[in-house]
C-alpha cells in the first residue's frame, strides 16, 4: 500500500469564492437584509463547486479518442501504449542525455480510451544502460499528469528492459518495496512505447525519484535528499558530496521542483553533512546510540528488499538513495534492479547464498548490533507468513503469462539478438525466454530458502 496520501488540493478560486459568500452574508446580515428562512448563508453551490474544483485536480486527462486518433494511435496489446513524436521528425538518435528535445506523446490505456496529443519533453537518462539499444528516457510533461494512477508529476521515467531477459526484475522489485510499505518507494507500470511511429520495445515507465509533494514528500528548505554512490563513478569530481568515515559517499541531490539557490544550497549542505557524520558515526555505537539518529524501520525493510534480490549496486555503489527529513536519516526509496535475482556476475551476486548488502557502509555495522539484527528477522518472518514472497515466487510465472504475454513476444522479435547475450551472466546465460524465467525462478526459491535459515524465526 502506497504510504503518502496522494493531495488533492483547494484552489484559490474557490477559497476566494468562499469568502465571498461568507463577506456577503456578513454584510445582508449587518443590514438587516438576512434571506428568508434563516440567517446562515447557503454553502451548498461553494461546497458543490469545490467538490468539482477538487475532482478536476486529481481526475486523469483521458478521454474518448475521436475515430482519426483510434486509427492514429491502437492499444496495440492489453497494456498501455505509450507514443512519443519529435518534433519535426527529428529522428530518435539525436536524443542526448544533455538536453531535452520537445515532442508530443499519447498515451492509450484502453481501446479509444486516453490522453491525445500533449507535449513533452524527452532526453536519455542512465550511465551504462545508455549504451543499450533500447535505451532509457526522462520524459518532461507540460503540465503534470497522473499517468496510470501513479499520482500527478510532471518528470516521469522510462526504464529500459533491455539487459533483463525475463523483463520482470525492475517491475517486481520496485513493486516488491511498494508491497511492504517502504515510504516514498516508486510506483511502476508497464507500458508499450513507440517512437515517432516504430516500436521502441516493452518499458517499465515509473515515478522519478524527487522531492515532491506525490514523490519525496520533504521540505527541500529545511529536508534533503541523497544518491549513495561511489566517487569513482563520477570522476571524483563532487560539489556537494559528503564522505564518511564509515566509507559511504554521499551526494546531495539539490532540489527539482525549483532551485532553492545555490547559497541555500550550500547552508543546506553543512547542516546535512553534520547529520550525516553523526548518524553514521552512531551505527557504529549499538541500537541506543543509532536509534536516535536514523528510522529503523526504513533502514529494515530496505535492507530486506535489497538483501533478497541481491543487487550488486545496492552495496552502495550507486542508485542507493536516503532522504533526511525532520533532522531523521530515512533509507529509500528504492531504485534500479535489472541486474538483480542472480543477473549479473559481480561479487557473489550470481549466487542465492550469502550476504552481499550486509558487506556495505552502514549495513555491516548495522547487521552486527544484535537489536537491528533481531528486527530484521521480526520483519522477514512477519512478511514470509504474510505471504509477500511466496506471491514475489508466483509473478515469476503469473507476469509474463497474464501480464505482457504478447509484449514479451513482440520486445523479443523486435530485439532479435537480445537473448543471445552473455555479457552479464557468461556460461550461466539462458537464450530462451522460458529458460530465463526457470532460471530466475530457481534462484528466488533458493533465495528465500537461504535467508529463511538466516533470519526466519520459529
Amino acid at each position: 500500500m502506497k504510504q503518502y496520501l496522494r493531495k488533492s488540493h483547494i484552489t484559490l478560486v474557490s477559497i476566494f469564492a468562499a469568502l465571498t459568500v461568507t463577506l456577503l452574508a456578513m454584510l445582508l446580515l449587518a443590514s438587516g437584509c438576512a434571506p428568508e428562512g434563516g440567517t446562515e448563508p447557503d454553502t451548498q453551490t461553494v461546497t458543490e463547486t469545490e467538490t468539482a474544483e477538487q475532482n478536476d485536480a486529481v481526475k486523469p486527462p483521458y478521454r474518448e479518442a475521436t475515430p482519426e486518433e483510434a486509427e492514429k494511435y491502437p492499444k496495440v496489446t492489453n497494456l498501455p501504449t505509450l507514443y512519443i513524436n519529435l518534433d519535426g521528425g527529428i529522428n530518435k538518435n539525436k536524443i542526448t542525455k544533455e538536453q531535452y528535445l520537445p515532442a508530443t506523446y499519447t498515451l492509450v490505456v484502453d481501446d479509444g480510451v486516453g490522453i491525445y496529443e500533449q507535449p513533452l519533453e524527452i532526453k536519455g537518462r542512465g550511465n551504462y544502460s545508455w549504451s543499450f539499444v533500447q535505451k532509457p528516457y526522462t520524459i518532461k510533461l507540460a503540465k503534470r499528469t497522473d499517468l496510470l494512477g501513479m499520482g500527478a508529476a510532471r518528470t516521469w521515467v522510462l526504464v529500459t528492459t533491455y539487459s533483463d531477459k525475463t523483463l520482470l526484475r525492475n517491475y517486481l522489485t520496485l513493486n516488491l518495496a511498494v508491497d511492504i510499505g517502504l515510504q516514498y518507494s516508486v510506483e511502476a507500470k508497464y507500458v508499450d512505447v513507440y517512437i515517432n511511429g516504430k516500436y521502441n520495445g516493452l518499458y517499465v515507465l515509473t515515478e522519478k525519484i524527487q522531492i515532491h509533494d506525490e514523490r519525496v514528500d520533504i521540505n527541500e528548505y529545511v529536508d534533503g535528499l541523497f544518491e549513495i554512490e561511489v566517487d569513482w563513478r563520477h570522476n571524483y569530481r563532487c560539489d556537494y558530496c559528503i564522505k564518511l568515515k564509515s566509507g559511504a559517499h554521499v551526494m546531495y541531490k539539490q532540489a527539482d521542483v525549483e532551485d532553492i539557490g545555490e547559497e541555500k544550497k550550500k547552508e543546506l549542505l553543512k547542516q546535512f553533512r553534520l547529520t550525516l557524520t553523526v548518524a553514521d558515526k552512531a551505527m557504529r555505537k549499538g541500537y541506543s546510540e543509532f536509534s536516535k539518529y536514523i528510522d529503523v524501520p526504513s533502514f529494515v525493510d530496505w535492507y530486506i528488499v535489497n538483501e533478497f534480490v541481491k543487487n550488486f549496486d545496492s552495496g552502495f555503489t550507486t542508485s542507493c538513495y536516503c532522504y533526511i527529513k525532520n533532522g531523521i536519516l530515512y533509507m529509500g526509496p528504492p531504485w534500479d534492479y535489472d541486474t538483480c535475482l542472480g543477473n549479473q556476475n559481480a561479487a557473489t551476486c550470481l549466487y542465492p547464498e550469502g550476504y552481499h548488502v550486509r558487506t556495505s557502509p552502514w549495513f555491516s555495522a548495522l547487521m552486527d548490533d544484535p537489536v537491528f539484527f533481531r528486527k530484521v528477522c521480526e520483519r522477514w518472518t512477519e512478511l514470509r507468513n504474510a505471504g509477500v514472497f511466496d506471491k514475489f515466487l508466483s509473478d515469476i510465472y503469473d507476469i509474463p503469462e497474464n501480464v505482457i504475454a504478447q509484449s514479451e513476444q513482440m520486445t523479443h522479435k523486435h530485439y532479435r539478438h537480445k537473448l543471445k547475450s552473455t555479457e552479464l551472466r557468461g556460461n550461466l546465460s539462458k537464450f530462451t525466454f522460458k529458460e530465463e524465467l526457470d532460471y530466475m525462478y530457481d534462484w528466488v526459491e533458493k533465495r528465500i530458502k537461504w535467508l529463511d535459515s538466516e533470519w526466519k524465526l520459529d
